[in-house]
């Protein structure tokens, strides 16, 4: 598995269709962004409890937007193509788990946050070391989004319960593919703040998006492509063993092949 060929299809793949992505794009950041920026104005302010509400608030944009966006994400791996029609879509059609996945994920973010804010503020040694210990779980729970919404369209039954499940065993199945792909993402968003680059923010969410379907997907073969290999090699030690011929002890304990 090779995260910068990875990621170098999905570049190739989201500029192939650089308008209509730029479009949905841009929309995804005026439906999504507004209340984590609230959020984080009122956690700035002192206004811990209206941060969280706002926070939580953001499942409801977010579900729906991310749904659409891994929708046209899958439509552009499978070589189709994509249009705001597409993106509208998908957000109506899979609403519902897009509800369920991010508002788990949201609330997941939310508990690790609170517990990073309050062991930061301990003056003793164990808080430091707590503290440290959920910024990690902070960088592994934000990894899951790599893979949560496209297992929500990969999965022949939609679970959120099966999604996260399947989304930890991605990414710590394959920990350095995600931890490469996870610090590359997270240059490119920290790139696109720029003012000379801010353009390239229009196109970040879908780009994301694509990025990461192209990656479950990957890991997805990957992984059934080992279980069949593990398979063969059992298969062909069972009919190695089947095939040895029996052996009995004769005189002295020696053992002699079985005429």
């Amino acid at each position: 598995m090779n995260p910068f060929r990875v990621f170098w299809q999905s570049a190739r793949d989201t500029f192939e269709d650089l308008l209509p992505l730029t479009l949905i794009g841009a929309i995804w950041l005026l439906v999504v962004l507004p209340l984590p920026l609230l959020s984080g104005g009122f956690a700035v302010g002192g206004a811990p409890f209206g941060a969280a509400a706002l926070l939580m608030l953001t499942t409801l944009p977010m579900g729906m937007a991310s749904a659409g966006l891994t929708v046209i994400a899958r439509r552009i791996h499978e070589g189709r193509t994509v249009s705001w029609g597409d993106f509208v879509a998908g957000a109506r059609q899979h609403y519902r788990i897009g509800w369920q996945v991010y508002g788990a994920w949201l609330a997941g973010l939310l508990i690790l946050l609170v517990n990073a804010a309050f062991y930061a503020q301990m003056d003793a040694p164990i808080g430091i070391y707590l503290m440290l210990l959920f910024a990690y779980l902070l960088v592994a729970w934000v990894s899951l989004l790599i893979y949560l919404g496209p297992l929500t369209l990969l999965q022949e039954r939609p679970s959120v319960r099966l999604a996260f499940r399947n989304a930890f065993v991605l990414a710590f199945g394959r920990p350095l593919f995600t931890i490469v792909t996870q610090v590359l993402m997270g240059i490119l968003v920290f790139l696109s703040m720029w003012p000379p680059l801010l353009l390239l923010l229009l196109i970040m969410p879908a780009l994301l998006a694509v990025w990461g379907f192209r990656a479950t997907v990957a890991l997805i073969a990957d992984a059934e492509a080992r279980r069949q290999a593990q398979q063969e090699r059992e298969r062909a030690a069972t009919m190695t063993t089947a095939n040895l011929p029996a052996t009995e002890k004769g005189r002295g304990g020696q053992i002699r092949p079985r005429e």
